[in-house]
């Protein structure tokens, strides 16, 4: 049991529809940002975008097989930082592709969850497969809820409950600047309501439809927002990394001290 997590929210431009470019780049930034950190703030989790390595695309000639060259990638970086990585990578398996987040612990072990409110503004529920499961991982002692931006929307998907418990949730997305106010209310309200660690995790940038202005959050289970943001200038002067130190005691403490879930309605999903 670790009861401080240590996170490192990646907040990466993506250059679009080029995976290996972007591997590489991504590969220099973390690795610089490894290297300045000290023994007592190297991440215990290292969090990337949605679709860190091709942005926000539905070009399924871009979809890798499930164990594709960034997958690989993954696994190979938290390895190498002895860090959990987790983000989401467009993915073929069973005939189908998914917007599929994956959750890699250091010692190789993957696990994944497939998104699934899927984006339909922008037609991604004509070209992708929804998921149909939640998954919640356990790293460190840590409950982690995987969850991917447009998800954020939907309370009862994301809702914390007994079959459903977790510690911490994590959102990646690709949000686009003109609906960020949106995205930070949702993430506090999300937080607040599970009474959880929340993390949201966004990129910076252009693709041909959208800006991107990054506004990543850690925010704690009383709905503040917590964290210090080291800017590295990544593709775009708003790129760097956004990191803070958890506390499950806290949680604990609070959750034991004002059980409102507790009260929380029952319900079924469809």
């Amino acid at each position: 049991m670790k009861e401080i997590l240590n996170i490192a929210v990646c907040q990466c431009g993506v250059v679009w529809e080029a995976p290996q470019e972007n591997l590489c780049r991504l590969q220099a930034f973390i690795g610089g940002y490894l290297e300045q950190c000290g023994d007592n703030d190297r991440p215990d989790l290292i969090v990337l975008p949605e679709f860190f390595a091709t942005g926000f695309t539905s070009n399924t000639e871009l979809a890798e097989k499930e164990n594709g060259p960034t997958l690989r990638w993954m696994q190979a970086l938290a390895i190498s930082s002895r860090a959990a990585v987790t983000g989401s990578v467009p993915t073929a398996a069973d005939g189908k592709v998914y917007n599929r987040m994956y959750f890699i612990a250091p010692d190789g072990r993957t696990e994944f969850y497939d998104k699934r409110h899927l984006f339909r503004m922008s037609g991604e529920h004509e070209v992708f497969a929804s998921g149909s499961t939640r998954k919640t991982v356990e790293y460190l002692g840590w409950r982690i809820g995987l969850n991917v931006c447009y998800d954020l929307r939907f309370p009862v998907w994301s809702r914390r409950t007994p079959s459903n418990d977790y510690d911490l949730l994590l959102n990646v997305a690709s949000w686009p600047s003109s609906r960020m106010a949106a995205a930070s209310l949702l993430a506090h309200a999300r937080a607040v309501e599970n009474q959880c660690w929340m993390v949201f995790c966004n990129r910076v940038g252009e693709s041909p439809e959208n800006s991107y202005c990054g506004g990543s959050l850690i925010i704690d289970y009383k709905g503040r927002s917590v964290g210090n943001f080291l800017f590295d200038g990544f593709t775009g002067p708003d790129g760097g990394f956004l990191r803070a130190a958890l506390d499950i005691r806290e949680l604990r403490r609070f959750r034991d001290k004002f059980p409102a879930w507790m009260d929380a309605d029952d319900f079924e999903l469809n």
